[in-house]
């Protein structure tokens, strides 16, 4: 019943024009407790053409520092910067603390990113630039005079572990599915927003490269169905049977499906296959979105999630148009993890 296929063309694919079936359940099993039961995307919700908001950031921590606080520090506060880069992305990070320092009494960790200091984006600089913000906030504190809202500085950070911690610690009961019945949701920003264009060091464009520019890429992942019950999450390496429906966020147009069918016809070289394959962390390049391995990262048998993927991990700038996915399109998926390692019974 599953595939080791990737997508399908489904450009062809319209509400005006074609009806898509979903065949999931016609292979559930009347045991509650069976991975099949829980694939019929029955609770979810079909996105639907709407412009895509930026939601709350559930892995970025604030840190209020007073003009009284920057008076008694001595030393600096006490940070050592890093920086990774990767193409036109920076990420300043705290590489280190000094014992007993102001940064270190305030609870900064080392390995969290710096987001913004006292409003000034970090994650569009080095860790020089960042070094300039700090500096000029201090000063301005220090100077700023005493009760004003200048009188203290703000800084933002990053905790690249709460994210995963939270994914990895969704409910495993009915009951427990936020508040009020809303959904469970985590998010986080892979990139910034800005110029994305690949230039040489001096700062000319690349043979080839034209002026790019992106929008924040957020991820964000909701719990729509919690597994029965769950003491084994999925992780790297692990091989997970998967039912899936994709859409692009912006339009609502679906373009793939582990268990779609078009105006009731089975898609060419499926051979009715209701779910799909793949080892989580190791997929090979371009078979599947990268958003995959960071949005099923920690997810139960039985367990369904809705990925919202920004084009940074699904299909970028130039899009997939033969499989109806348009340049810098937000993909959303319904996924269920049928089974893990070849076992479709909770664990």
């Amino acid at each position: 019943m599953a595939s080791l296929v990737s997508l399908v063309p489904f450009h062809q694919l319209s509400k005006a024009q074609a009806a898509m079936t979903d065949e999931t359940t016609t292979f559930a099993s009347p045991s509650m407790d069976a991975s099949y039961k829980q694939q019929s995307p029955t609770t979810s919700q079909s996105a639907s053409t709407q412009t895509v908001a930026a939601p709350p950031l559930s892995d970025e921590i604030t840190v209020t520092i007073t003009k009284s606080d920057l008076q008694k520090m001595k030393g600096g506060l006490g940070l050592e910067l890093g920086e990774v880069a990767f193409r036109t992305n920076f990420r300043v990070v705290i590489k280190s603390l000094a014992p007993n320092s102001l940064a270190d009494k305030l609870g900064i960790q080392p390995g969290w990113v710096v987001v913004s200091v006292n409003g000034e984006d970090g994650e569009r600089t080095n860790a020089s630039g960042v070094a300039t913000y700090f500096s000029r906030a201090v000063k301005s504190t220090l100077n700023a005079a005493d009760g004003t809202p200048n009188a203290s500085l703000t800084l933002t950070f990053r905790d690249p572990a709460k994210f995963r911690s939270e994914l990895e610690n969704f409910p495993t009961t009915d009951g427990a599915v936020g508040e009020g019945g809303a959904p469970t949701t985590v998010s986080t920003k892979v990139a910034p927003a800005g110029d994305t264009t690949q230039r040489n060091s001096d700062g000319s464009l690349k043979p080839g490269a034209s002026v790019t520019e992106q929008s924040d890429q957020v991820v964000t992942i909701s719990q729509l169905i919690p597994p029965k019950m769950c003491q084994r999450r999925a992780t790297t390496d692990d091989l997970l049977e998967i039912s899936y429906i994709g859409q692009v966020l912006e339009t609502g147009a679906i373009f793939d499906g582990s268990a779609v069918k078009i105006n009731g016809e089975a898609i060419p070289g499926r051979g009715n296959d209701i779910s799909v394959f793949f080892v989580l962390g190791k997929q090979p390049f371009g078979q599947f979105p990268p958003g995959w391995d960071v949005g099923l990262d920690g997810m139960c048998v039985g367990e369904r999630r809705r990925l919202i993927v920004p084009p940074v991990l699904a299909y970028g700038a130039t899009g997939v148009p033969r499989r109806g996915i348009p340049p810098n399109a937000t993909l959303q998926y319904d996924v269920t993890l049928v089974s893990m390692n070849g076992l479709a019974t909770p664990q």
